[in-house]
């Protein structure tokens, strides 16, 4: 819960004279009742894991590739179909013949049934169904690969959410501290006035620096306060659950960047999915050539029937048996369709192909990029940590200096607020280059490996 009265602030310029009205300043008033619980990175991977919706969808695709794959999909299986069939009639004939003979019959019933089993099976189909198979198992691997992109992007996604918070977290320590400085600092100035030390325009100016540093923690709250809705919708929960993270940062050792270049080309899964679309158009392209092949079927099956009828020559007619056979057929010209779905195959290969050298091009120019941005992050870290030590001595000094009166008030703020600066710069810093080390290690295909410590 966060106070603030804000009082507007009147001036009267009479000749030289500065009036102002007798101002009351009401601090910011913070609710420290409420116990938050802490969540690690850990902890948010383990969740986002279970319930990120994206992740679950991209899990639900792996299984239905799993089921393109299996072997009931690839047409290796035979095919096996019974059918039957029961009718009853009931007619009346007449029939005269050339020798006058006459054949009247009324009321005649027939009950007739029927049954059989077929079993089928393509013995040989000129290895299509073969390198359709081999397709379908490269297409589940190309979708075990796609839900590991999504999954990778979202906990990217998450881990760099988590350090929005952090950071403000920090920076919302920072300027808690501020205050309390800034708060001081008024008091004191204050008391100085009574004693005929200070001016008013001195304390004027201690609250009008009070209200801005009160103002800039209001406003990073509420920037807390969105980061952490959205780090919540990542985890599927409650927007409104409220929660603290760790603000400790921990750098992982000796990153070279010709292992990250290397283990990029083995293991990033961007260039393993243009990879796996060349190896998917190649079966494409194999198949395809199967048209100009003859194919071989077999099939057998047993059938029988029965016909009962109380008129005609034979009353009762039955029959069943086994039946066996083999057929062999040779699409000697299609119109030239297989030659087309030939060369389209032989071009979509080769786009194919070319794709994954644009990736590979690309990779190696994102991965050279990363280490760069990673290197130079570090450095800018650990520049801005030195400053910030520096401000800290100075402040010390400063504050140290005010007490006895031997800088005033302008000097004392305007160390305070570099002293506000240099901190939030150093955890800027700080968690720009923990982002950019997550980065370099996602285009490595180390990320994983590293969130689920």
């Amino acid at each position: 819960m966060l106070i603030l009265v804000f009082p507007a602030l009147m001036f009267a310029q009479e000749d030289t004279t500065v009036v102002a009205p007798s101002i009351k300043v009401e601090q910011v008033v913070i609710d420290t009742t409420v116990v938050l619980q802490p969540i690690s990175i850990k902890s948010a991977v383990d969740s986002a894991m279970k319930n990120n919706h994206a992740i679950i969808i991209a899990r639900n695709n792996i299984l239905i590739a799993e089921n393109n794959a299996g072997l009931m999909n690839s047409g290796f299986l035979p095919s096996l179909s019974a059918n039957g069939g029961l009718s009853k009639k009931n007619e009346d004939t007449y029939s005269e013949s050339s020798t006058g003979a006459i054949n009247d019959q009324n009321g005649n019933v027939t009950d007739a049934y029927n049954y059989g089993i077929a079993l089928n099976y393509r013995l040989f189909d000129g290895m299509g169904r073969y390198y359709n198979y081999k397709k379908l198992q490269s297409s589940f691997t190309l979708e075990e690969l796609k839900s590991r992109a999504t999954i990778e992007n979202t906990l990217m996604n998450l881990i760099v959410a988590y350090y929005d918070i952090a950071k403000l977290t920090s920076k919302l320590e920072n300027q808690r501290r501020t205050m309390d400085i800034s708060n001081e600092r008024h008091k004191l100035i204050s008391s100085k006035m009574e004693f005929g030390q200070a001016g008013k325009l001195d304390v004027l100016q201690s609250e009008v620096d009070m209200n801005n540093d009160s103002i800039n923690f209001i406003n990073t709250n509420r920037d807390l306060k969105v980061a952490r809705r959205n780090f919540n919708v990542l985890l599927a929960r409650d927007v409104r659950t409220e929660f603290t993270v760790d603000t400790t940062v921990v750098f992982s050792k000796d990153i070279d960047e010709d292992k990250m270049m290397e283990l990029a080309l083995e293991q990033n899964v961007d260039y393993l999915l243009s990879l796996q679309n060349v190896y998917i158009a190649e079966f494409s392209k194999q198949a395809s050539r199967s048209g100009y092949i003859p194919k071989v079927d077999l099939n057998g099956g047993y059938s029988g029937s029965n016909i009962q009828s109380t008129g005609g020559f034979f009353p009762v007619s039955e029959r069943h048996g086994y039946n066996l056979g083999a057929s062999l057929s040779w699409n000697l010209f299609d119109g030239g369709k297989t030659s087309v779905q030939i060369q389209n195959a032989k071009i979509a290969e080769l786009n194919a192909q070319e794709q994954s050298f644009n990736q590979k091009n690309i990779l190696e120019r994102e991965v050279s990029n990363a280490y760069i941005i990673y290197e130079n992050s570090l450095y800018v870290m650990k520049a801005e940590e030195k400053n910030m030590q520096t401000n800290q001595l100075n402040f010390q000094y400063s504050k140290d200096k005010y007490s006895l009166g031997q800088i005033n008030s302008i000097d004392y703020r305007k160390a305070q607020v570099d002293l506000e600066s240099s901190i939030n710069r150093y955890n800027e810093a700080k968690y720009l280059a923990k982002v950019a080390e997550l980065k370099l290690m996602k285009l490595a295909g180390l990320f994983m490996a590293e969130v689920q410590l």
